[in-house]
């Protein structure tokens, strides 16, 4: 039996782990009959080549990874491929699959089977199952139709254990020079109402000194950027500055090359003194840290659930900032409860202040499975039915003030994100008067 794992990145500088963690978990549970091969590609290749590729695959078994980004064109693949060949077996994983297997197995045909939760181990007892003839009903987070008419759908599986490497000598062969992920981690330990990680039980660590022994690994395999998938990567301190400290020592010792940056995503209202002094010892250009505000006002971030402590999160970024070592990213949402047109201009004049290097100015999507989806009705959101869920309209917010806030978003980019007009922009607030959110608007 030939299974292939297929991911659609959203550009090709982008690498995936979720398959290399499935055919992972096939190695250490799946038989070794069966063949497995990973295939990536992206959404912006065409629809035809992407088939043409997995039909040369020949795979009785086509499993994909589904997120917001991607999901049409699985679907699209999806039906050709049962077009083409009608015992092929489809199997969907990933959030944008788990949190709607009902209205996927009954309205998508061409669907077989839906992994919901960690797949490392399901996954591989499914093709077992599917290779010895045998019924998958005890595979764990496994949803299906039953052969008396109906759907099973069952709760996401969480893995007791950690899951195997996915680092095998395929995925550097495959890697390319891409941006390279690692996972140190898996869960959230905050519950914020428009994200999926928060529902998972308490986050588990993974070995440290493999998370070392990775970060080397993928360093040397011809990456200039290593992203940890870690949600909130400072949720644990002692973790965090034990890590960041081995990496700057690596760079200190030639261990990691020149050139190569880590990115990070960090409550930054949860460092520490030690760890800030740590941090200010980084080379310039080791580390990029990306913190999460979503919002200055403090009724919004209760409504969404997140824990934030603003005036301990501005001074730590503030000293970062100042440190000038370390590249800072931080975000906005618009579209969040309770937040109205002026509330959200002074969210965006109170981070603009911050000078950080990379403002991003997101939009709500009412991702399946979050909270703030389930509550759209109640907070007034009219969202698009197609994904990426983008909401179009709040209890306060109107669909024109939203459409304005687009072209916010858009001067942001160019005049500040890009780095061109920095100068520029800080003369032109300082002679006019103007505040940050009215001079972008303009």
């Amino acid at each position: 039996m030939k299974v292939v794992v297929c991911s659609l990145n959203s550009q090709y500088i982008h690498s995936a782990l979720a398959p290399w963690y499935l055919a992972a978990g096939m190695d250490r549970w799946g038989n070794p009959s069966i063949l497995v091969e990973v295939v990536e590609g992206t959404v912006n290749q065409e629809p035809e080549e992407l088939f043409r590729r997995l039909q040369d695959t020949r795979a009785d078994v086509i499993g994909f990874c589904c997120y917001i980004w991607n999901i049409t064109l699985v679907r699209q693949l999806a039906e050709r491929i049962k077009v083409w060949k009608p015992e092929t077996i489809v199997v969907l994983g990933g959030p944008e699959a788990a949190f709607r297997a009902e209205e996927l197995l009954i309205g998508w045909p061409a669907v077989d089977y839906i992994q919901a939760g960690e797949g490392e181990y399901p996954f591989a007892l499914l093709m077992n199952r599917l290779y010895a003839g045998e019924e998958p009903a005890d595979v764990p987070g496994l949803c299906r139709r039953l052969p008396t008419g109906g759907v099973a759908i069952q709760p996401p599986y969480r893995s007791p254990d950690p899951p195997p490497s996915p680092y095998t000598g395929c995925y550097f062969a495959a890697l390319q020079g891409r941006i390279a992920y690692l996972e140190t981690s898996r869960g959230c330990p905050f519950s914020c109402a428009f994200c999926l990680s928060g529902r998972e039980d308490p986050v588990r660590f993974f070995d440290l000194e493999q998370a070392k022994e990775q970060l080397l690994a993928l360093s040397r395999s011809g990456t200039r950027t290593i992203k940890l998938v870690d949600r909130t990567f400072n949720c644990h301190p002692g973790r965090a500055r034990e890590l960041f400290g081995f990496i700057i020592r690596a760079r200190q010792t030639g261990e990691i090359p020149e050139g190569v940056r880590f990115h990070f995503e960090v409550a930054a209202d949860l460092f520490d003194s030690q760890t800030l002094a740590l941090l200010s010892e980084a080379p310039k250009g080791l580390f990029q840290l990306e913190a999460g505000l979503q919002s200055f006002h403090r009724p919004t971030l209760e409504a969404v659930t997140r824990k934030t402590d603003l005036e301990r999160l501005c001074a730590n970024l503030r000293v970062l900032l100042d440190q000038g070592n370390i590249h800072i990213h931080i975000d906005l949402i618009a579209g969040l409860p309770r937040e109205g047109w002026e509330i959200f201009r002074d969210s965006f004049d109170k981070a603009y202040s911050l000078s950080p290097h990379m403002l991003q100015l997101g939009f709500l999507k009412l991702l399946h499975g979050s909270r703030l989806r389930a509550e759209a009705g109640k907070n007034g959101c009219v969202f698009s039915p197609a994904p990426p869920y983008e909401v179009t309209e709040t209890r306060w917010l109107s669909p024109r003030e939203l459409r304005r806030l687009h072209l916010v978003e858009d001067a942001l980019e160019r005049l500040y994100n890009s780095g061109r007009f920095r100068l520029t922009l800080a003369y032109v607030l300082a002679r006019t008067g103007l505040r940050p959110f009215d001079l972008f608007l303009m």
